[in-house]
């Protein structure tokens, strides 16, 4: 069962919390609640601080695009920093 609830929150915080859902398709309700759910989540291992679980937050926030080549991408900034020093 749903319920409301009111939160109150700085007006570009939430001007941006708009961009990202509709960016995302998704609603602001549901940010809120699946962020609660890993705030709350008592069932298994929470490894929040470590590697895994910074990749676990971090999932589905970064979008990639297709045509990127992440081999490519290192070896020009790998280059660049060298030439930089």
């Amino acid at each position: 069962m749903n319920r409301k609830l009111t939160l109150l929150l700085d007006e570009v915080t939430i001007e941006h919390a708009k961009q990202y859902a509709e960016k995302n398709k998704q609603s602001l309700s549901e940010m809120v609640e699946r962020y609660f759910r890993y705030l709350t989540k008592t069932t298994g291992r929470r490894t929040k601080g470590t590697v895994r679980g910074i990749i676990a937050e971090l999932s589905g926030i970064i979008t990639v695009p297709d045509t990127l080549d992440v081999k490519i991408d290192y070896r020009e900034h790998r280059a660049e920093k060298a030439m930089h020093g």
